[in-house]
């Protein structure tokens, strides 16, 4: 099959903007910073309607506030991407990777120690094996980065966790592999899902997980004691109540996917549902916050 792919570039305060869009079109993107800005991609299969998805990509462009993309304008292409020139296309640009205290993600292609990385094993490293195939979330973006971080610092074993808009699965296995009970692993891009499960099992916790084809919060039956949610500043904000709502009185609400220029709009939904910000994790711009439930 092959897969319509669509890079945006835009200047680092129109980030959240982009985002929001793909993330509302595509289900689902990846970010990488370039010398020209953020570089947003995000991807459709052959079977769909292309000409009617980068109509609508390109009407929801032409929204960004003007302000936003004054001294930069947000640039669009789309070109055809084979599955397996994509799969290779990672193969080539990714090494381990040394997360966190004791966290290492692989990619699954490769074995550990790796003979051409200048990481060194520990003994106490939890090896994460991804492949991304076509969904979001390798370890190489912060907001996944400092995500995995948070759940190695607050996650207690047993936990009862949500990896809230999956992608990869990337945050399912971590929290898995850290002594998670069970992970209930949602997304709305079935590709996702796919993916998900496929890392699950490549990882040997998949009888402690479940992937399941949801939007939102809104069907999901608690309590939990975490939810992770590395989306849009957006969501992030508009399933806040729901997530206070899912939680044990001791629960934790982690968030990212937002920058300084979208945080404190974010901090305004989290109070608003009485959930209070007990740790932060910053990246450059990005933001990864840990919430729970005020007493």
């Amino acid at each position: 099959m092959r897969w319509r792919r669509f890079s945006v570039t835009a200047p680092p305060q129109a980030s959240d903007s982009v985002s929001a869009i793909l993330q509302q079109l595509f289900g689902g993107l990846s970010i990488v910073n370039t010398q020209a800005g953020p570089l947003h991609q995000a991807y459709t299969s052959e079977t769909a309607d292309v000409e009617k998805a980068q109509a609508e990509l390109e009407a929801g462009l032409r929204r960004i506030p003007p302000e936003l993309v004054a001294a930069t304008p947000v640039t669009l292409e789309a070109d055809w991407v084979d599955e397996q020139d994509w799969a290779e296309a990672w193969k080539q640009h990714y090494r381990p990777l040394r997360v966190g205290k004791r966290l290492v993600i692989l990619p699954s292609w490769l074995s550990w120690p790796d003979p051409v990385s200048p990481l060194q094993p520990r003994s106490d490293d939890i090896i994460i094996r991804i492949d991304p195939g076509m969904a979001f979330g390798t370890g190489a973006h912060a907001t996944t980065r400092m995500c995995m971080a948070a759940l190695e610092d607050h996650l207690r074993p047993g936990a009862e966790v949500i990896d809230f808009g999956c992608g990869s699965g990337i945050l399912s296995v971590t929290a898995c592999k850290l002594g998670a009970a069970s992970v209930l692993a949602i997304d709305n891009d079935p590709v996702c899902l796919e993916v998900a499960a496929a890392n699950l099992v490549g990882n040997a916790v998949a009888e402690r997980c479940q992937v399941r084809l949801e939007e939102s919060l809104e069907a999901i039956r608690g309590p939990r004691d975490l939810i992770a949610a590395n989306i849009t500043p957006e969501v992030v904000a508009e399933q806040a109540a729901k997530a206070a709502r899912l939680l044990e009185p001791d629960g934790y609400y982690i968030i990212s996917g937002f920058t300084d220029r979208s945080d404190n709009d974010v901090a305004e939904a989290i109070a608003a549902v009485k959930l209070e910000i007990t740790d932060r994790y910053d990246q450059d711009e990005w933001r990864c916050w840990v919430t729970a439930k005020q007493a």
